[in-house]
């Protein structure tokens, strides 16, 4: 636990919208980690749903977490940077509402590298694929190296958000997440990161990534395909291969529609 004259080393970012059915595992996830020296902020974007009686059972039980409820919904990115804007902590760490942190160490591995390394800016790692009662599927892991996530980082997005740990004042320099996109503002905020930091990936599972109905509809699947194709052509004269994955933006746009 902290105290009232410390600031926690992590601030735990939770943004969520109608995710009653798999908000309690996550933050059962991040109470469960070896290392304590955090505050949870919570924000809920205007759940229709029980989100709001279910957290509020934790306010009563650890002071570390905060809840608040916005009073319309105003998408993900804008809440994100709300939370950014509350956050009193030098590290950020996101955990999506429906994944889960399977590595009890995770933070502590985390912020022990970003101590030892201040040139770098984020941290990410490992996830397992799992499906929506939390049974495992797939584990993907990403490349560790900067100059190799560089080489890249155009094709595909090498960061799950989940898995993250990045420096707070590094994100607000950059200007935080960005209301242009309503899908794939994390991967924008992750390239303008990488204009002036360097960054890499644990060789580990640290998270488990939900698969469920509410995170693969078309639509999204077809939004993020033509924010990804923008951003890698708005990216382009800063990151290497830009002609690959500017055709590999293409070809998500293809399959979405096939997919239909």
């Amino acid at each position: 636990m902290t105290t009232e004259n410390k600031r926690p080393q992590i601030s735990i970012i939770i943004t969520t919208y109608n995710r009653g059915n798999f908000i309690c595992e996550a933050i059962h996830s991040a109470l469960s980690q070896s290392f304590s020296d955090w505050e949870m902020i919570i924000i809920d974007d205007a759940s229709e749903d029980d989100t709001e009686e279910i957290v509020k059972k934790y306010l009563e039980k650890d002071s570390r977490i905060k809840y608040i409820k916005n009073d319309k919904n105003i998408g993900k990115a804008k809440t994100y940077n709300k939370a950014l804007s509350i956050a009193i902590s030098q590290y950020i760490a996101p955990l999506d509402s429906d994944d889960i942190w399977l590595d009890r160490d995770k933070l502590k591995k985390q912020v022990d590298f970003l101590d030892a390394n201040p040139d770098y800016a984020l941290l990410g790692g490992g996830i397992m694929h799992i499906d929506a009662h939390s049974k495992p599927i797939k584990k993907v892991l990403f490349p560790v190296y900067d100059s190799v996530i560089r080489n890249i980082i155009l094709q595909f997005n090498p960061f799950a958000q989940s898995t993250l740990l990045y420096r707070k004042n590094v994100a607000l320099e950059c200007g935080g997440y960005s209301t242009e996109y309503k899908i794939s503002d994390d991967y924008e905020l992750w390239l303008k990161i990488g204009l002036k930091h360097k960054f890499t990936n644990i060789p580990q599972v640290l998270s488990g990534y939900r698969i469920h109905g509410g995170n693969i509809t078309h639509t999204k699947r077809l939004t993020a395909a033509r924010e990804i194709l923008e951003i890698v052509r708005k990216y382009a004269q800063y990151y290497k291969r830009p002609t690959m994955g500017i055709i590999k933006a293409y070809m998500r746009i293809l399959l979405s529609y096939f997919r239909t």
